[in-house]
């Protein structure tokens, strides 16, 4: 106890070179506080706006499916996939199912005329599936609208398309005629990714098994929980359900690659950003630890020569650096988390849309306190290394001669 009174009067007594140490800890501290915070939330953005839009947290197949869709995906479809959708409620943890069936067509009002690449669900699970996506005109598909459809905002502007207008859609069937069905228009919706607002389209899932002449099936079913942390837990209760029904599945994880990509590029940015950090922290205490050594030789002559050992020398050097380190830590977090819930109440930082995006979003700041606590441990780490080898080079340092230093 005695020994960090002694430190704690040391700082106080050099405020002056404290506080400027002390200064480059706090701001690095805010910078890793907003840092931490930007990235967390706009990953976690992602990830959900991703499995929102359509990729769910599982998606399960008819075996082979994801081999042979490319030749004839229509012989592959799930048949009974309704009694699969009680087994999968079943599991704690599930919010929804979202059956589906995929289809490629053309969409045309015999003056224009665009490729689509749709899907046939359930209206409700649909409209849930599809949740981060904003409407520009209209609204969803309901139970009711039977030969209704919701198109991308691309292709609507493609075809010159409003709410309300008739088209005829025409695609190949299960046996490789051709099916032609008229549906109206009944929403326009911009989803997150450009490319898909161009090809994309929402029908009922029995007008698409009408129009490809799958009386029954689907090709897959998207599995959606209410916790993605539990997409783990649910992968072994998952498999067991495949095994039974013949079928195979995909996490998120495998789907979204897109989304590793860019975690990988914001761990790059935030990794040098820390390299950064840390060194100019490691420069700014080893420093201030250097020049306090030096104006402090007389004082260390004399506790040396009243009997202390060389190890109390330099244990009282490291408490005052990892007492700064401490002090600075808690004040950068705590300033940090100040302008995070400034910023957040302001209502975010505007983000410009990113490549392959079709809209902007608005970035909040959301601290991951564990991780913070890692990098200001870090931090103290540091501020040790940066006084070892000073407070050990005066720890060695002759009696006689640090009693006659001026």
């Amino acid at each position: 106890m005695i020994p960090l009174k002694i430190a704690l009067r040391n700082i106080i007594k050099n405020r002056l070179r404290s506080l400027l140490t002390m200064l480059s800890i706090v701001v690095g501290t805010i910078a890793i506080v907003l840092t931490n915070g930007f990235i967390s939330y706009s990953m976690w953005g992602l990830r959900e706006s991703m499995i929102h839009n359509g990729i769910g947290h599982f998606q399960l197949y008819k075996k082979g499916y994801l081999e042979e869709q490319e030749k004839d995906p229509y012989e592959y479809t799930i048949s009974d996939y309704k009694q699969v959708v009680k087994n999968l409620y079943r599991l704690q943890g599930v919010s929804y199912v979202a059956p589906r069936l995929m289809f490629q067509g053309i969409l045309s009002n015999g003056e224009n005329s665009a490729i689509v690449i749709g899907f046939g669900g359930w209206s409700e699970e649909e409209a849930k599936l599809n949740s981060f996506g904003t409407f520009e005109e209209g609204t969803f598909i309901t139970d009711r609208d039977e030969y209704g459809v919701v198109i991308g905002s691309g292709l609507a502007k493609k075809l010159n398309a409003k709410v309300g207008n008739i088209f005829t859609l025409m695609a190949t069937t299960r046996g490789g005629g051709f099916n032609a069905i008229d549906v109206e228009v009944k929403g326009i919706i911009t989803l997150q990714v450009e490319e898909y607002n161009k090809t994309f389209m929402l029908a009922p899932l029995t007008l698409v098994q009408k129009l490809t002449d799958l009386n029954e099936g689907v090709d897959r079913l998207v599995v959606v929980l209410r916790n993605t942390d539990d997409t783990d837990r649910l992968k072994e209760d998952i498999k067991k359900i495949c095994e039974k029904y013949d079928l195979e599945y995909k996490t998120w994880k495998d789907i979204a690659t897109f989304y590793f990509q860019a975690c990988s590029l914001y761990n790059a940015f935030f990794t040098t950003m820390m390299v950064i950090i840390v060194g100019v922290i490691l420069f700014a205490i080893a420093n201030t630890m250097s020049m306090s050594i030096y104006e402090r030789f007389r004082e260390i002559g004399t506790i040396r020569a009243i009997g202390a050992k060389r190890s109390k020398v330099v244990t009282q050097f490291l408490l005052e650096a990892v007492l700064l380190s401490v002090i600075g830590g808690v004040i950068g977090i705590i300033f940090g988390y100040i302008i995070a819930g400034a910023v957040n109440l302001s209502g975010g930082i505007y983000i410009p849309p990113p490549p392959g995006n079709a809209r902007g979003y608005y970035a909040f700041i959301r601290p991951e306190l564990i991780k913070i606590a890692q990098y200001w441990f870090v931090f103290i780490l540091v501020s040790i290394i940066a006084t070892l080898l000073p407070a050990y080079r005066a720890a060695r340092m002759n009696i006689v001669d640090a009693l006659r230093w001026i």
